[in-house]
């Protein structure tokens, strides 16, 4: 959240620039007429150079820095910060991200330079490689020795390329990852920084939104265009240090000038999709072997059988958080191998598609066949836990179905939700696994429990841990034969980032839209499988969705419009006047009456000189 990334910064008096400066508004009709003129320039030329700041999030819920209710300025003066404030993690694009988004799909905007850390451009669907971020982002890692960008769906802790304790998950690299945010004495990465000056100097017009231009240097880039002969507008409701260099300026806020604008250039808004990736791996633990008759083949299981163990956490690594997750509950149930590939179901589907599903999926489960010696065929019971008891009371009825060991809340660390089911019958061929997520509070009210479902192939998962074990050990043999004094995995710093580098790359992608967010970009391909022996399952599902309607941003404005307060236009130096004469001293005094009787002499023997000399012309001439 941006408090939390405030706190990082390093604490400094000088914060660079006013705080709480006064804001204005003008009237609808003048923003109207300056959306107008700004409309015809962007339509004159093929070049929009973009540059955002804090101002562009505030309607996302996320507090600015400098405004009048900003972090740095409340605390300034010593005032409480509020706390209704939504967390990076789960802040949707405002309605001027999507715009911009829109202006860059079209090839209007070729470049973005944003001072924003909070990664909203992104997943608008603005490219990262059309995208300038100067001051970093709060959700991405870069390695220290390729140089990949990681994107992640979690907040890094640290500022300043401070190690975060993964590694890198391409292939032969395993470099440990850093955080990507500047702290205030950082300098401007210069790929990025010289990109901006390219494109702003390359421009035709320079659209500045929700910055008031305080920090340097980058307040200097968007200047560029309106030194290069093109035109700087600024959409800000506060004063600017580079207003007199303005073709154009707008006192709104920025929404409402970029619903206008839309309206004005027919552009299409895109929705907003957010989804979201799990990863579920399963694990099989070996239980007594079941003999001729024994107890253990019974269809509960309770006396013997094996354990699935089943994990869910993020597809960006192991420990790596899971934010979106408010709580999980898992069920483990008898299934079909051939019931196919794992499917995902939202509780709440209401389309007669998704009730037909469900429908099938239940006659499916009512009608399970079961290996022999284990359970015969009946419906599947899902709601308790251990074996049906027979009429005569001697014990569990082989004719029976196998019922779930275990029903609850997954636990462990944020990073990993870890259940373990006992007692699966060794006859058992598949198992379909069912977690029901509750999201947190900031996704969508109808998209806040979540059902995920798929099967699990027993016989496939106990074969792949069988050939992870037996490749493990000849990786150990073959280490023990070169003599070393310890083999790699034994040391658990150097396992937990083989882990890391393997099996988090499952889910890590080149810095860019997250899949499925938006239609900008397909998504970056993934790194390497997870090592095997988990028969991983990756899940993907809606947790916010949002539809950008321009006509109801206007009509929002219009129904409470602020009041007009218009500042004085930026005034030109006017020229310097002679400075008056000093008042005269005494000792000037005196040295004037001097000046004056000398200069009173000096006209005196000129004029007689003067009388002198035409005397003396006046006889020659007679003698002539």
């Amino acid at each position: 959240m941006s408090l939390g990334y405030a706190d990082r910064l390093k604490q400094r008096k000088n914060l660079g620039g006013q705080l709480g400066a006064q804001e204005y508004h003008q009237s609808f009709e003048d923003i109207k007429a300056g959306i107008q003129t700004l409309a015809q320039w962007i339509k004159d030329t093929d070049k929009v150079f973009i540059f955002t700041g804090a101002g562009i999030s505030t309607s996302c819920g996320i507090p600015d820095f400098r405004g009048p209710n900003g972090i740095w300025t409340l605390r300034k003066k010593k005032l409480p910060i509020p706390s209704d404030f939504t967390p990076f993690e789960y802040a949707k694009p405002s309605f001027t991200h999507m715009v911009i988004a829109a202006l860059v799909l079209s090839g209007k905007a070729p470049y973005v330079c944003s001072q924003n850390v909070d990664g909203l451009h992104l997943r608008s669907g603005v490219p990262r490689q059309q995208l300038a971020e100067l001051h970093g982002n709060c959700f991405a890692e870069r390695c220290t020795a390729c140089r990949t960008e990681y994107s992640r769906d979690f907040q890094m802790e640290t500022v300043n390329f401070r190690q975060t304790g993964r590694v890198c998950p391409a292939p032969g690299c395993g470099a440990p990852l850093v955080d990507n945010i500047l702290d205030w004495d950082t300098a401007l990465p210069e790929d990025e920084l010289e990109a901006a000056v390219e494109a702003a100097e390359g421009a035709g017009v320079a659209l500045v939104l929700g910055t008031s231009l305080q920090i340097q240097p980058a307040n200097e880039i968007p200047v560029l265009t309106h030194d290069e002969g093109g035109k700087m507008v600024i959409v800000n409701l506060q004063k600017t240090p580079k207003d007199r260099r303005a073709d154009l300026l707008l006192r709104c806020r920025v929404d409402l000038a970029m619903a206008l604008l839309a309206g004005e250039l027919g552009l299409q808004v895109p929705p907003y999709v957010r989804s979201e990736s799990l990863l579920v791996e399963h694990r099989l633990s070996p239980g007594p072997s079941p003999g001729p008759g024994s107890a253990a083949a019974g269809p509960s299981g309770a006396q013997g059988g094996r354990a699935l163990t089943v994990t869910l956490r993020s597809v960006h690594g192991r420990e790596c958080p899971v934010p979106i997750l408010e709580s999980v509950v898992a069920e483990v149930e008898a299934a079909e191998a051939e019931a196919g590939p794992a499917r995902v179901k939202v509780e709440g589907e209401g389309d007669g598609e998704g009730e037909a599903a469900i429908k099938a999926e239940a006659d499916h489960l009512a009608g399970i066949k079961m290996e022999p010696g284990t359970a015969g065929s009946g419906a599947a019971d899902r709601s308790g836990s251990g074996g049906a008891a027979s009429s005569s009371g001697r014990g569990p009825d082989p004719a029976a179905p196998w019922r779930p060991a275990a029903v609850g809340p997954l636990t462990g660390s944020p990073g990993a939700y870890v259940a373990t089911f006992p007692g699966l019958p060794y006859g058992l061929r598949a198992a379909r696994v069912t977690l029901r997520l509750r999201l947190v509070r900031w996704a969508d009210a109808d998209k806040r429990d979540v059902t995920l479902s798929h099967v699990v192939d027993l016989a496939a998962l106990g074969a792949a841990q069988a050939a992870a074990a037996e490749a493990q050990g000849r990786a150990g043999a073959m280490a023990g034969a070169k003599g070393e004094a310890k083999v790699r995995e034994a040391t658990p710093a150097a396992a937990n980032g083989d882990a890391m580098a393997a099996d988090g790359a499952a889910g890590a992608q080149s810095l860019g839209p997250e899949p499925g967010t938006s239609a900008a970009g397909a998504p970056a391909p993934a790194g390497p499988p997870p090592p095997p022996g988990f028969l991983p399952v990756t899940h993907r599902f809606v947790s916010q969705e949002a539809k950008y309607d321009p006509e109801a941003v206007v009509a929002a404005f219009l129904a409470a419009p602020p009041p007009v307060v218009v500042p004085e236009p930026p005034a030109k130096k006017a020229k310097k006047e002679p400075s008056p004469a000093p008042a005269p001293t005494r000792q000037s005094q005196r040295l004037s009456r001097n000046s004056q009787r000398a200069a009173a002499g000096a006209a005196e023997a000129a004029g007689a000189a003067a009388e002198a000399g035409v005397d003396g012309a006046s006889g020659s001439g007679s003698d002539g």
